[in-house]
């Protein structure tokens, strides 16, 4: 059987700073010649998803590390409101979907419905700034008339989103193990925003629902902010993945 005869899908799970987890497990599907046909990604999973659909090697993507987690920083998100959308579009400027090498998917959150929204196309630096902006930290972004943030807050790993972008197998990275609820970022939202439609409940069902291979990095203790621990955060990914690697090559039937 051919190795490309399945449609393969990769989705990439919540974390901030902990997303460097998942470049490390990119550098093992690069270094073992594994290519997905499409990317979903939830907040920073959302940022390093679109790089990699546009074609970012993962060392490429290693040295952007400075633009890529700017807004993880204490300094910027000091700053009023933290400039979410102008970071992103120092990552990719005035690029739309259409630009992108493969497809891709953001899950973001509409704050007054509590409704999931997935972004497939239109212009990438908002779509990755909705995905990825969790008040208080950050404000909602304004996008097609809804007021979107973090997509964490209904759906952890979207491993869904990469099954609708017509993915036949799903490989998972989920950066927060045991982390299923929204209570705690649901709790922030009502303080800031307590009109928002979003309820408790857990995050992750379709990520255990809709998912071939799970792969779980040990970041016990790794914090999403600030940008303490990058390079032990990249080795438990690749560490991660490379423990997968047998298993991800059955599922996808690569011999």
């Amino acid at each position: 059987m051919s190795n490309r005869e399945i449609k393969r899908g990769l989705a990439l799970g919540s974390g901030g700073i902990k997303g460097m987890a998942h470049i490390g497990a990119l550098e093992v599907f690069y270094e073992e010649g594994i290519i997905f046909d499409v990317v979903a990604g939830t907040s920073v999973g959302s940022l390093v998803g679109a790089l990699y659909a546009r074609g970012y090697a993962p060392k490429e993507i290693i040295d952007l590390k400075d633009e890529l987690f700017a807004f993880c920083k204490a300094d910027f998100v000091a700053t009023p409101f933290g400039g979410l959308v102008k970071a992103m579009r120092k990552i990719f400027g005035g690029a739309t979907f259409d630009d992108l090498k493969k497809p891709f998917a953001a899950v973001a959150t509409d704050a007054d419905t509590g409704e999931e929204v997935v972004i497939s196309e239109g212009d990438l630096a908002t779509a990755v700034a909705a995905s990825c902006a969790v008040p208080p930290v950050f404000r909602h972004v304004a996008r097609d008339g809804r007021n979107l943030v973090d997509g964490a807050f209904v759906n952890y790993v979207p491993s869904d989103a990469a099954k609708k972008l017509g993915a036949e197998k799903v490989v998972a990275i989920n950066l927060g193990k045991g982390n299923d609820y929204n209570g705690k970022i649901k709790s922030a939202l009502d303080r800031t925003y307590p009109r928002n439609g979003v309820i408790y409940g857990n995050r992750s069902k379709r990520y255990y629902d809709c998912s071939d291979v799970f792969i779980e990095p040990e970041l016990t203790g790794a914090k999403a902010m600030g940008l303490k621990g990058l390079g032990k955060i990249y080795e438990a990914g690749y560490v991660a993945a490379a423990e997968k690697i047998t298993e991800i090559k059955k599922i996808l039937k690569i011999l």
